[in-house]
């Protein structure tokens, strides 16, 4: 074994390597010896690897000691009782004995199952906001209603809202790890914030993004509600991770897509290039590794995780002013119309399931835009009260 594999692993991962497992359920003098040596080089490991081996152990507390054969020969074998109140203790004792193994097994289920990232600040409705804002960890709020606002965190400290200086004001160093900036980004608007390493991130229309004022440990962690175009600064030592409600992705330097709006009934990455490793936002989840021009689709309804292969430029286009469709249902285009322009779009029952293939210019204005997309598509626009009407 050596270590450079274990010095990026998080809980999970420890969990899930069967060398650590072995160590931990049989250890010998050479597997004490290589954990040992590796916690003294690297310290900062002993808390995941303290969790590891506590989850492990438990895990491996509530399996049956004697095997099922074994404990019906021993019953068998054993004089019956003399008495009905002993017969009835002993039997009880039993049913009690399974009880508490069910008890066990299915707590231990439930929390590898449902403990995730939550999210450090409350999440609010982006949607209906009419200003950005930035919120500091003080609680300051300050907003903004420019279309395209540039957000930059320097390595000082600071932080600048379009050129302007936004003081961040005294922060304890005992919760410096835990103060958070939250940029909200109502729908119509859109917003590119560079962080202290130079990760640059593109977030859109009704979308919001949490992060901290400074990166501590050995992971830079950010959260995302909506969607979010990455440009990550790479840093081997410290791998950064994408946190929403679904997914946690983890990465070195690479550029990627990630869409996660709490209507939409999936959520998704696509990589452009690098490599990343996306999981569900569980405890213990495997992850699955992305090569560039691959995505990762998360369905909440089925509860179940697909990996294919995409044209990039179909979910990457908007940082850029545009949007690509190839055979795409106009109903999931209207969507993300909405949001962009922040507009309503309200459809009757168009003639069968119309779909659009081809480029639209995000610098027109929304009713020209969809007037582009019903020359191909067979359906006329109408304008009433700031609304837009589709009709067959």
């Amino acid at each position: 074994m050596n270590y450079e594999k274990y010095i990026k692993y998080s809980t999970e991962e420890f969990i899930l390597d069967d060398d650590f497992m072995k160590w931990v359920l049989h250890p010998t003098l050479e597997t004490d010896r290589f954990w040992n040596d590796f916690l003294k080089d690297h310290p900062e490991k002993k808390q995941q690897v303290k969790e590891a081996v506590f989850m492990i152990k438990a895990i491996r507390a509530v399996e049956p000691a004697v095997s099922g054969q074994r404990l019906d020969q021993v019953c068998k074998n054993a004089q019956p009782s003399s008495t009905p109140v002993r017969k009835i203790g002993w039997m009880m004792a039993k049913i009690a004995a399974v009880f508490l193994l069910l008890v066990s097994i299915g707590g231990v289920w439930y929390y590898l199952q449902t403990d995730r990232e939550s999210f450090p600040m409350e999440l609010a409705t982006a949607e209906q906001q009419e200003k950005g804002r930035v919120i500091l960890p003080d609680g300051t709020v300050n907003e903004f209603e420019t279309e395209k606002t540039q957000i930059r965190q320097t390595a000082s400290g600071e932080l600048t809202i379009n050129s302007d200086t936004v003081s961040l004001g005294d922060i304890p160093v005992k919760a410096e790890k835990q103060a958070m900036a939250q940029v909200i980004i109502p729908y119509g608007k859109r917003s590119e914030i560079t962080l202290a390493d130079g990760t640059r991130i593109w977030l859109n229309a009704g979308s919001q993004l949490s992060y901290p004022v400074k990166f501590k440990g050995n992971t830079r962690e950010v959260y995302l509600a909506g969607e979010a175009f990455f440009e990550v600064e790479s840093d081997p030592a410290k791998p950064f991770h994408v946190i929403t409600g679904d997914m946690k992705i983890q990465v070195t330097g690479t550029k990627f897509n990630v869409t996660s709006y709490s209507s939409d009934q999936t959520t998704q990455a696509v990589l452009l290039s690098g490599k990343i490793d996306a999981a569900r936002n569980k405890r213990f989840a495997r992850p699955v590794e992305l090569e560039p021009g691959e995505r990762i689709v998360y369905n909440r309804l089925e509860d179940n995780m697909e990996k294919d292969l995409v044209d990039v430029e179909l979910y990457a286009s908007w940082v850029n002013g545009y949007l690509r469709f190839d055979n795409e249902p106009v109903e999931n285009i209207f969507k993300k119309l909405e949001r962009y322009y922040n507009k309503n779009i309200l459809t009757e029952k168009l003639s069968g399931q119309p779909k659009f293939t081809g480029k639209l210019d995000l610098a027109d204005d929304l009713e020209k835009v969809l007037k582009n997309i019903g020359f191909s598509a067979s359906f006329s626009v109408d304008c009433e009260n700031d609304v837009y009407l589709i009709r067959p």
